[in-house]
C-alpha cells in the first residue's frame, strides 16, 4: 500500500515537473525540496483535479493530500465558489496568463497571498498565510483614513483606474455633490471638458509615482472667481503606488495677490510637512530642495546640515562616501524609471540604524530631468512588532509546557521524598547518599517553582519598601555562601533611602538571581552591589568578575532554557525578566567575555504625591 501511495506522488511530481530521464532522483529531490517550503505549492489540471500538494498546503487546506490527489478542487472545497479565488484561477487558466493577489479564505479565517501560473495546460499554485502583516497594516490604514478624514481641505483618493473610491467633509463642503453619486465614478466625469488635460497630467504623474501640484481656474466654468490648487500624492502601500490622493484647497482669495499667491504655496508645502512619510528631492548635482518635517524626525538631520556626504553617511556609517557613489543608478533616472525597494538599512545622525522602504523616482520638468525624488517610510517598528509577536507567542507556549511539567512532577516527587524519609529513618544506607538524594530533590522543587511563576500569574499585593533595606538584608544573606569560595559582597550606595513599590519576596527572587549567577560565575573576587538614583527611578546594577558572556549570546539572555551554566535550567532569569516587566522596570546586560557582566536593573521610585 505504501509503494502505491508513493507511485501516485511520483506521477503527480512527473506531471508537474515534466518527463525527466533519472525519474527516481528528480521525484525524490523535488519532493524533497518543495515539503521543506512554508508556501503552500499545488498543481491542477485542465480539469481542476489536484495533481501535486506539498507539505505546507496540505496544512493550509486542512485535509490529508493523498486523499486531495485526484479530486476535484471545487467540489472539495465548494467554499471557494463563487469567489475570487474561483474567479482569478479561471481567468489564469483560460487565458495562459499569470495572476497574483491577496485574498481571505473563510473556512480557516487567514487571509493569503496568492500566485498561479498556467503550466503544461494545468496551474500552478503557489499562496503563503499573511494574515499578521494584513492585520499590521489594518492599523497602519486606520490611522490614515484618520488623517484623511481630518484634513482641513477636501481631499480624495482614486484608484489606478481613475475612479472614487472616497471623499473627506471638507471635500463635500467644497463641491456639492452627493456623495453616492460620485463614489465608483470617474473623477474625470465632473471635470470640464476645458481642463480635463491638466486633471490627467496630475493623475499621470502621480500614478507614476511622482507627487505634482498645479493651479487650476475654473472661473469661466462657474458664475464666480473660484480658483484651486490641485496637489496628487501617489498612495504607497509596501512600495506599491495603489492609487492616487488629491489635496484641493480653494486659493480664490489667495489668488487677489502675490503675497496671498506665495502663502498657497507654503500651505502646500504644509501638506506635504503633515504626511507620515519622508519626502526628499534633490537636483541632478544632489543639493536637497526638498526635506520634509518627516525625513528630519526619521533620519535627525536638518536640512541644513546635508549635504551629499552626509547622505552618504545615511547609508553607510564610513566617512567621505558619496551619495552618488552609494547608488550610482540615480544619476541614470530616465523620465519614466521608478525605483523600489523593501527593507534598506540606514543610519540616523546618532548612530541608530532604521529599516526602511522607499520609492525613487525622477523630477521631470518638460521632458528633461531636473533631479530625484525619494519618498520613504520607516518599518522598523513593524518589523520589532513582528519579532515580539513572535516572542509572545513562545512565552505563552513555555508557559503551558511548564504547568504540564510541574504537574505530572510534583506528585511521583512527593512519594519519592516520603520513601527516602522512612528508608533514613530505618537507618540502613549511607547517610551521604542520604544528603545528596535530599539536595537534589530540592533542586527538583526549585526548578518545579520557578516553572510555576511561569505557567501562572502571581496575585499578590504590592507595598511600599525600602530598596536599600531589601539588598542589606540579601547581601547579609548571601554574603556566607560567598566568603566560602573566596568572595566579596560590596554594597555602594550613592543615595538617601530609595523606596519602591513591589511585591518584595518577587523583587528579593530577583537580586538573589542574580547574584547567586554572578557567585556561580566567579572562583574569587568582588561582587559590586550600586544603587543610586536617576530621574524617577531606582538603579541598581550588579557588577561581577567572572568569566562573562559571549557577546554572540547576549541577545538571548532571558530566553527560557538558555543558559550558560552547566546544570542551569534558564529559568531563574527569564522568571527575574518577567517580575521586573510586571513591575514597570527594565533589565540591561553588558558583559566582556573574561572579565565579568554586569546587571542593570531599573524600577520606578515611589512618589508620594503621584
Amino acid at each position: 500500500m505504501k509503494a502505491d501511495k508513493h507511485h501516485i506522488l511520483q506521477n503527480d511530481i512527473l506531471s508537474l515537473i515534466g518527463q525527466e530521464e533519472d525519474r527516481e532522483g528528480v521525484v525524490s529531490s523535488f519532493a524533497s525540496t518543495m515539503d521543506l517550503l512554508s508556501d503552500g505549492v499545488m498543481y491542477i489540471n485542465s480539469r481542476w483535479e489536484i495533481q501535486y500538494i506539498n507539505k505546507s498546503a496540505k496544512k493550509y487546506l486542512g485535509k490529508d493530500r493523498n486523499y486531495l490527489l485526484g479530486k476535484n478542487i471545487w467540489e472539495e472545497f465548494p467554499g471557494l465558489v463563487r469567489t475570487f479565488f474561483y474567479e482569478a484561477f479561471y481567468h489564469s487558466l483560460m487565458n495562459e496568463t499569470p495572476v497574483e493577489f491577496d485574498e481571505y479564505y473563510s473556512a480557516n479565517d487567514t487571509w493569503f497571498h496568492v500566485k498561479a501560473y498556467p503550466k503544461q495546460g494545468g496551474l500552478l499554485i503557489v499562496f503563503q498565510d499573511i494574515t499578521q502583516k494584513h492585520l499590521a497594516m489594518e492599523v497602519v490604514e486606520e490611522s490614515y483614513r484618520t488623517l484623511f478624514q481630518k484634513h482641513p481641505d477636501a481631499v480624495c483618493s482614486v484608484d489606478m483606474d481613475g475612479n472614487m473610491l472616497a471623499v473627506n467633509s471638507a471635500f463635500q463642503k467644497l463641491f456639492p455633490i452627493n456623495e453616492k453619486l460620485l463614489l465608483g465614478s470617474n473623477y474625470l466625469e465632473f471635470v470640464p471638458q476645458s481642463k480635463k488635460h491638466i486633471l490627467k497630467s496630475l493623475f499621470n504623474y502621480a500614478i507614476n509615482g511622482k507627487p505634482q501640484a498645479a493651479e487650476v481656474n475654473f472661473s469661466g466654468n462657474v458664475t464666480k472667481p473660484f480658483h484651486l490648487l490641485i496637489t496628487a500624492l501617489p498612495i504607497i502601500v509596501q512600495s506599491n503606488i495603489i492609487g492616487v490622493y488629491g489635496i484641493i484647497k480653494n486659493i480664490t482669495s489667495e489668488r487677489e495677490s502675490l503675497e496671498k499667491y506665495r502663502e498657497v504655496f507654503k500651505t502646500n508645502e504644509l501638506i506635504l510637512e503633515s504626511v507620515k512619510e519622508g519626502i526628499a528631492s534633490f537636483d541632478n548635482e544632489f543639493n536637497v530642495i526638498m526635506w520634509n518635517q518627516a525625513a528630519a524626525e526619521m533620519t535627525g538631520y536638518s536640512k541644513e546640515e546635508l549635504d551629499e556626504y552626509t547622505l552618504g553617511r545615511l547609508f553607510n556609517k564610513e566617512k567621505n562616501v558619496m551619495l552618488r557613489d552609494i547608488c550610482p543608478d540615480v544619476s541614470d533616472l530616465s523620465t519614466e524609471t521608478v525605483v523600489r525597494k523593501n527593507d534598506v538599512s540606514i543610519f540616523r545622525k546618532d548612530g541608530k540604524p532604521l529599516i526602511i522602504e522607499y520609492v525613487m523616482t525622477p523630477m521631470v520638468m518638460g521632458e528633461k530631468v531636473v533631479g530625484t525624488v525619494f519618498t520613504f517610510r520607516d518599518v522598523t517598528e513593524k518589523k520589532k512588532s513582528e519579532e515580539l509577536l513572535y516572542q509572545s507567542e513562545k512565552l505563552s507556549a513555555v508557559g503551558q509546557l511548564a504547568a504540564g511539567i510541574a504537574h505530572e512532577i510534583r506528585n511521583p516527587l512527593t512519594s519519592l521524598k516520603g520513601f527516602l524519609q522512612l528508608i533514613q529513618m530505618s537507618g540502613e544506607g549511607k547517610q551521604e547518599y542520604f544528603d545528596i538524594m535530599n539536595s537534589e530533590f530540592a533542586r527538583i522543587e526549585q526548578i518545579l517553582n520557578e516553572l510555576l511563576i511561569l505557567s501562572k500569574p502571581q496575585i499578590s499585593a504590592k507595598a511600599v519598601c525600602s530598596l536599600n533595606s531589601l539588598l542589606d538584608h540579601i547581601v547579609t544573606l548571601l554574603n556566607t555562601q560567598a566568603i566560602i569560595k573566596n568572595i566579596y559582597i560590596y554594597i555602594e550606595e550613592e543615595t538617601e533611602d530609595l523606596r519602591i513599590r513591589c511585591i518584595s519576596n518577587q523583587i528579593k527572587q530577583v537580586f538573589m538571581n542574580f547574584i547567586k549567577n554572578a557567585i556561580e560565575a566567579m572562583d574569587s573576587g568582588k561582587i559590586t552591589v550600586c544603587l543610586k538614583k536617576e530621574k524617577a527611578f531606582a538603579v541598581v546594577e550588579i557588577i561581577d568578575e567572572g568569566c562573562g558572556i559571549p557577546e554572540s549570546m547576549l541577545s538571548r539572555v532571558g530566553e527560557p532554557f538558555f543558559t550558560t551554566k552547566e546544570k542551569g535550567t534558564g529559568l531563574g532569569l527569564m522568571v527575574s525578566y518577567q517580575i521586573i516587566e510586571d513591575h514597570d522596570g527594565d533589565i540591561e546586560v553588558e558583559s566582556t567575555e573574561g572579565l565579568g557582566t554586569k546587571f542593570t536593573i531599573r524600577l520606578p521610585l515611589y512618589l508620594e504625591d503621584g
